[in-house]
């Protein structure tokens, strides 16, 4: 099969035919059917955006999350467009829990275990596959897949074929202590409460489910149930971070350990936001922290503590934006500088964070524009969500050209 070859078929049902990519010479869009194709590392042939293995030589693609023409750069260091409209809400008659963007698609789960997903012309939120257990913490990802925690299992969704794909379970050695983590592709890991122990599971995902890779004892008995421990990825190492301040980090093919840190200040009950090689996290004290695992391990204190609770967390590809409430703090990572700003609203959602500006959302329903980059943290401009809003728990999403927010009734807000 030549690299050259289109991995579609021609547009037109009744004559199917395979056709040459024209003058698309790298990745991108086929200069003839316009569909998104992307190249195998290995044999360099042309392959559609979503496939899981090449098409010629069968070896395993990295697995591509989001928009296809956001690939080569990720959605966090696009310029914000301002949602000056909103369509009609859609209802979804549910209490969401969860809400993503995955493969393109906008994704959202309830609190009983519904999980819909917006189909377009007419926008729809449909229910492909019957309700699952009642998730116990937020769903990860993986190449195609989301994995979907229970109290002591986890459930894996094909989101490629989300309507006929029968669903896997995957039981645990015992109840989840944290939510679960994966690396976008292939692993995922668990903290359980093994009999008296806390064991960490890592699985791999083998074709359509999952395969127990390793697991090992953490830490002994005696674990207070009210602790609120960590695990995330930095690129190929998973990090454990406990509740005080212990960081582990560990091969995943292997499991053998291979840094130790200590944070001097215990983790806030908030998730950890990851970056490639870098995690940020808050401190019980409202202090900011900075964990490096490139080129070596290093360990930085971003900010100082404050007062107030932190409430949510959320970066990009250049600031850290943490909300105490009506205050939000900025850090800018390159440099370190930290501002704060006072609001007139309380925002307890993350907000979403671009090269050069912020959109936060308040519980009233209020948008704030902050302006990052080089100028001071400041609101650019602001704007209220179309009544009825009964306010937010999960954070706005964008694509590059639209912004979608869910509110606590289950309404989906599309900008126009």
């Amino acid at each position: 099969m030549l690299p050259s070859e289109c991995p579609y078929p021609e547009t037109n049902p009744e004559h199917p035919a395979s056709h040459p990519l024209g003058t698309s010479a790298g990745e991108g869009q086929c200069a003839q059917c316009q569909r998104y194709f992307r190249r195998c590392a290995d044999c360099q042939a042309a392959n559609r955006w979503l496939a899981r293995f090449c098409r010629n030589c069968g070896h395993s693609l990295l697995a591509q999350d989001w928009l296809p023409e956001q690939a080569d750069t990720p959605l966090h260091r696009l310029p914000l467009n301002w949602p000056g409209e909103w369509k009609e809400p859609i209802l979804s008659g549910l209490t969401p829990t969860w809400a993503g963007l995955l493969d393109g698609r906008f994704f959202l789960l309830s609190r009983q275990g519904d999980l819909r997903h917006l189909l377009r012309n007419p926008n729809r939120l449909e229910m492909p596959q019957p309700p699952t257990q009642p998730p116990s913490s937020a769903p990860a990802y993986l190449h195609g897949f989301l994995a979907i925690p229970g109290a002591d299992q986890v459930t894996l969704v094909d989101l490629l074929d989300i309507r006929s794909s029968a669903r896997k379970v995957q039981r645990l050695r015992g109840p989840l202590l944290c939510p679960i983590a994966s690396d976008g592709a292939q692993w995922l890991a668990a903290l359980v409460m093994d009999g008296e122990n806390r064991s960490l599971q890592l699985f791999r995902l083998q074709q359509n489910k999952l395969q127990l890779a390793w697991n090992q004892v953490l830490e002994a008995q005696g674990q207070q149930n009210q602790r609120f421990p960590r695990l995330f990825w930095c690129d190929q190492t998973l990090v454990y971070l406990n509740e005080q301040g212990e960081i582990h980090g560990f091969e995943a093919a292997t499991g053998s350990e291979v840094f130790q840190r200590q944070c001097p200040c215990p983790p806030a009950a908030l998730a950890v936001w990851t970056a490639g090689s870098n995690a940020y996290w808050a401190g019980q004290d409202g202090s900011l922290w900075w964990l490096k695992c490139q080129p070596e391990i290093q360990l930085h204190q971003l900010s100082g503590s404050q007062p107030s609770t932190v409430l949510a967390l959320a970066g990009g590809s250049h600031d850290l934006i943490a909300s105490f409430g009506r205050s939000l703090v900025r850090v800018q990572i390159e440099t370190g500088r930290v501002e704060q700003l006072e609001l007139p609203h309380y925002c307890t959602t993350s907000p979403w964070v671009g090269p050069d500006a912020a959109l936060a959302l308040s519980q009233e329903g209020q948008l704030y524009l902050l302006a990052l980059g080089t100028q001071t943290f400041h609101v650019q401009s602001g704007d209220k969500m179309p009544a009825p809003f009964s306010g937010s728990l999960l954070a706005p999403f964008y694509n590059g050209r639209e912004w979608y927010i869910l509110d606590q009734d289950g309404r989906l807000f599309i900008s126009a």
